[in-house]
């Protein structure tokens, strides 16, 4: 099991300029203190995120040695196939082999005004890309014909570094999207919130589709990461932060599982540190992480430290710090049976 970092963060969370190269920061902390990816993520029409993942995660690439470098997720159907694999390869190829591509069909349709492209089509679209993806990166050169998409006779150059193409991660919390990944992915990928026995049936339901299609399931959590020496110096930095993000994100479609829950409103910070949140301190961390681990079967994690709107990168980094010298190693140690 590894444990990566994402970033989310963008116009709102300060000046452009300042804040990528806090992220690069970010970036260099996690290289150096064991995590296994710095990855990206996007919207293409939001003050939260950055809209070009792939373009910072060439800088990312830049300055790390170590780290797996990617996107957690792009907006797969919002891309000439062609064109991501080619960028896909591109970074693999700066990168010595570390790229990772997490891909997603989005949830948000003024994602898909904003460049054109129509929402109506896009499992479709998002399920012939995914395709298109893998002959670019397997194939000398590859035709294809579909209901989208339609090439003859091209070629991705240069090819990636690592055998078999960019490893291809789908995100997903439809049964329709679960299948999709299953069938054609590397592994799953979870939304930031969903709670852990929402995660646990997915994951079934992913693997049950995964080995149909004679493929190893792999699962990757994402997961809001908040460790501490001190409850109240945490609540201080985080908890508000935390709780604003995470009734945003119900407001906005994407927190699907909260039974009896009508408004962003009636959501408390008590509720996410339960089953969605790691958050506590380095023992408590890794108990929670143990749970996600063993009841859900996950095999990753990516972690985010810091939403859009905090907490402070200096913050940010002292998290990371103490996640990475009390947490990783203790994850690494065998279980002491019970």
């Amino acid at each position: 099991m590894s444990v990566g970092v994402l970033f989310t963060q963008g116009l709102v969370t300060g000046d452009p300029h300042t804040v990528l190269g806090e992220i690069l920061e970010q970036a260099e902390a996690a290289d150096r203190l064991g995590f296994s990816a710095a990855l990206t993520t996007e919207h293409k029409y939001s003050d939260e995120y950055f809209g070009s993942p792939l373009h910072l995660a060439y800088a990312i690439a830049a300055r790390t040695r170590r780290v797996r470098v990617g996107t957690a997720i792009a907006i797969a159907p919002l891309y000439n196939p062609v064109e991501l694999a080619q960028d896909a390869a591109m970074l693999d190829q700066l990168s010595g082999g570390r790229a990772w591509l997490g891909l997603g069909a989005g949830y948000m349709p003024v994602d898909y005004s904003t460049v054109g492209v129509s929402w109506d089509d896009r499992a479709q679209r998002f399920d012939e890309t995914v395709r298109i993806l893998r002959a670019a990166h397997t194939q000398d050169r590859f035709s294809f014909a579909d209901e989208i998409y339609s090439f003859d006779d091209v070629s991705v150059i240069p090819k990636p570094v690592q055998a078999g193409g960019v490893p291809l991660h789908l995100a997903a919390w439809t049964p329709g999207g679960l299948r999709r990944a299953g069938r054609l992915a590397d592994g799953w990928i979870t939304n930031a919130l969903m709670s852990l026995p929402t995660m646990s049936a997915m994951a079934a339901d992913y693997r049950a589709a995964a080995e149909a299609q004679g493929r190893t399931p792999h699962v990757t959590s994402i997961r809001f990461c908040w460790p501490y020496t001190s409850r109240e110096a945490a609540l201080e930095k985080f908890g508000d932060t935390a709780l604003a993000m995470a009734r945003t994100l119900f407001d906005y479609g994407a927190i699907t599982d909260l039974p009896g829950v009508t408004s962003s409103s009636e959501i408390t910070l008590e509720e996410f540190v339960k089953d969605r949140f790691v958050f506590g301190t380095p023992e408590e961390c890794v108990e929670t992480v143990g749970r996600f681990r063993d009841e859900a079967g996950v095999d990753d994690f990516l972690m985010i430290f810091r939403y859009p709107t905090g907490p402070d990168n200096a913050a940010v980094l002292e998290a990371m710090e103490l996640f990475g010298t009390e947490v990783l190693p203790a994850l690494e140690r065998p279980a002491v049976p019970a």
